[in-house]
């Protein structure tokens, strides 16, 4: 938790406010005695001497340069003199209702100057360090650390938040001139205005906590006295301070709880921070690789690596390209263009990189497989709480193999080739291989948040690329390759993360009209339990016997949050015309979109059908309106029947209830057809093949499990 004033916290979730007021018995002249709980040095100074486990506040004496591994750290600084922020005369501890703030001066002894609270992750143990300075040491100290979960304002001391039954006080202090000290922890049992403070006990000193003054002092500029710190184990105490909104200093009078409230700081909201200086952004792209006849050779080949807050990158082109091996014989292009951009941010923070390769006018094999461009884009994510992948960008124009225009391509396409080049030779067309890795269920701290995706564009397999010679001469050709590879530190969480997945897909048309062969989807795009983003844009769709449509869009994207689980899919087709015959099209539409989106968090999930329509619906002759209720269906007599807006939630789920009735619990998924036809008679009178057809079909799915 890298703990800033004012920023947005992250799904923290906790269990009351607790005053720490450890009770530490502890007597001079141990006061000073060096420390060792949470690897923490509890000696009375600022410095880490010598450097290294166990840590302290600082790498110098005085306390300037903040210790590295103290990242999770809240720093307060408070007034002094008559300008102070106070607690008016008669102010108690326990009344928080009848508190009175304003400004003035608090006793030197009362009155905080600065201090420091941090938490820090050893392993699966959980730790609370914390310091202050005081003005004067003329008299015990009396400090306390209040966690609030409330983010609501005292309505008696609006500089200061509403006091919640469970909240969780922290107290530091000294007796006899600070040769005795008292940790003690507590929680609020009460509401905002009254109630008393329940005692934990933290057990026995130097095991669950350790407490020191600077008596005697060797911090620079200070007397001593002035100051006093603190460490505990959160995890094995009973304390259980799990995730408070915000924490603030304040002073009493003496050791007892109910005494009057002297001194106060500001409040500050804590936020476990991201650490971008450890994040990895690498890989690269390059235009063509041939590998043939006993040389391998990659042309245009570019690379980028970043570590670390940056960016990096490297772009290369070429010109009248032919491959190395034969001078052009296996393949030609008129221009290559590689580029590589690794890039790791603070805000937001998160590692990118993405990877570009473009070829234009190709030909492969001399014209066995052509193409206008061919571009290969791959951009892998990461951020501490979550990584996603994506090849949006990716795209042929004018794809052509053994002369067989490639109009709408999916990935991991693959096309077997003439037996010219030997039995077995192939070509996959736009393969794409992605992964991500989170850290493991319950994890809290440690983990990575990793993604790689490699795109190869067009991938030739020959068995022979020479048949007249004796032997067969394998060859290999990769055409516009990208590569992307990221990882984030896991940012640190407060409680056990909940159970996230997200899904969706979404495609522009699928016909099922020949029993002999598998349906033939159109603009197929999805995305992985992770999240992340998949779009296709088609120019135009043509299933023969099934259906016509001009420009078309589907994308699939989604998002895993500390706070809630999101997925959205969409279909739109525009210029539809459902199963054409010599009658005209059975359907056809002006546009026709489904979308669906779907979100989990903690209070529940659901799932809905909103942006979808159909906008110029006629269907046999008769138009529809464009926002037909779910699952209208039309009866096509002596044909078949129609489905228009077709919706249905996952594990049994009803629409009704928004699909969160589902027989998976925090979870709901819907999946929404624009229009789907089915022809179930045979010889109809329009001649239509039995079967079916979808236009435009979206599905997303979101689970948040605590």
């Amino acid at each position: 938790m890298r703990v800033k004033a004012g920023t947005t916290k992250r799904a923290f979730k906790w269990t009351g406010l607790v005053v720490l007021a450890v009770l530490i018995g502890s007597t001079y002249p141990a006061v000073t005695q060096f420390g060792s709980v949470g690897s923490f040095e509890i000696d009375g100074n600022l410095v880490d001497d010598p450097p290294g486990e166990p840590i302290d506040w600082s790498t110098d004496p005085a306390g300037n340069t903040p210790h590295p591994g103290l990242f999770n750290r809240l720093d307060f600084q408070d007034g002094s003199g008559q300008g102070d922020d106070i607690f008016g005369q008669g102010s108690k501890e326990l009344q928080p209702g009848a508190w009175s703030c304003l400004t003035g001066s608090a006793p030197g002894k009362d009155d905080v100057l600065r201090g420091s609270v941090a938490l820090r992750a050893i392993g699966q143990k959980r730790f609370m360090y914390v310091s202050f300075f005081r003005s004067s040491p003329t008299g015990d100290a009396h400090m306390d650390y209040e966690f609030n979960q409330s983010a609501e304002k005292n309505p008696a001391c609006p500089d200061l938040p509403k006091r919640t039954q469970g909240d969780v006080l922290i107290t530091f202090d000294t007796e006899q001139g600070g040769h005795i000290i008292f940790v003690r922890a507590f929680k609020w049992v009460g509401n905002a205005s009254v109630g008393t403070f329940q005692e934990f006990s933290l057990g026995t000193k130097g095991t669950l906590w350790d407490g020191a003054v600077n008596i005697p002092n060797t911090i620079p500029g200070a007397l001593a006295g002035v100051y006093g710190e603190a460490a505990i184990n959160i995890t094995d105490s009973p304390l259980q301070l799990f995730c408070p909104e915000s924490t603030y200093m304040k002073t009493r009078a003496s050791t007892a709880i109910n005494s009057e409230l002297k001194d106060r700081t500001a409040p500050k909201r804590i936020v476990f921070g991201d650490r971008p200086e450890l994040a990895n952004a690498s890989k690269g792209a390059f235009g063509v690789f041939v590998s043939a006849l006993g040389i391998s050779q990659k042309l245009i080949e570019v690379s980028s690596s970043q570590q670390g807050v940056g960016s990096t990158g490297e772009e290369d082109r070429l010109l009248n390209v032919t491959d190395p091996v034969t001078g052009g014989g296996i393949v030609t292009a008129d221009v290559v263009v590689a580029s590589s951009q690794s890039t790791i941010t603070e805000a937001p923070a998160q590692a990118i990189h993405t990877s570009t390769a473009e070829v234009a006018n190709l030909s492969i094999l001399n014209g066995l497989i052509t193409a206008d461009v061919v571009r290969a884009h791959a951009t892998a994510t990461a951020s501490g709480a979550a990584s996603s992948f994506s090849s949006v960008g990716s795209t042929f124009k004018n794809l052509k193999v053994a002369n067989q225009a490639m109009n709408d391509v999916a990935p991991n396409t693959r096309v077997d080739l003439p037996g010219q080049f030997g039995a077995g030779s192939y070509v996959v067309l736009y393969e794409r291989v992605g992964s991500t890795s989170t850290p493991q269920p319950g994890q809290i701290q440690g983990g990575i948040y990793a993604a790689n995706l490699t795109v190869n564009m067009i991938h030739l397999f020959i068995a022979d690329l020479e048949p007249l010679v004796v032997g067969n001469q394998p060859a290999e050709v990769i055409i516009s390759n990208g590569v992307a590879e990221v990882d984030f530190p896991q940012t640190e969480l407060c409680s056990i993360p909940p159970e996230q997945t997200v899904s969706g897909h979404a495609f522009i048309a699928s016909a099922a009209t020949d029993p002999s062969s598998l349906p033939t989807t159109f603009g197929f795009v999805d995305i992985p339990p992770n999240g992340g983003l998949d779009r296709q844009n088609l120019e135009n769709v043509e299933v023969a016997g099934g259906v016509r449509a001009g420009a078309s869009q589907s994308e699939s994207s989604g998002a895993l949050t500390t706070d809630a689980s999101t997925a959205s899919s969409f279909a739109q087709v525009t210029q539809v015309c459902l199963m054409p015959s010599s009658a005209g099209c059975t359907a056809g539409a002006t546009v026709v979109k489904s979308q669906s989106n779907s979100t989990a968090n903690r209070f529940g999930a659901s799932s809905d059908a909103g942006g979808t329509e159909l906008v110029g619906l006629v269907v046999m002759g008769t138009p529809v309106g464009a926002h037909p209720p779910p699952n209208t269906v039309i009866d096509l007599t002596g044909i078949g029947f129609l489905i228009l807006n077709e919706q249905f939630c996952d594990n049994q789920g009803t629409l009704s209830s928004n699909c969160s009735d589902g027989l998976v619990l925090a979870h709901a998924g819907l999946t929404v057809r624009a229009l789907r036809l089915v022809v179930t008679v045979p010889e109809n009178p329009l001649g239509l093949k039995t079967g079916e057809v979808i236009v435009a079909e979206s599905h997303s799915d979101a689970a948040f499990k605590k």
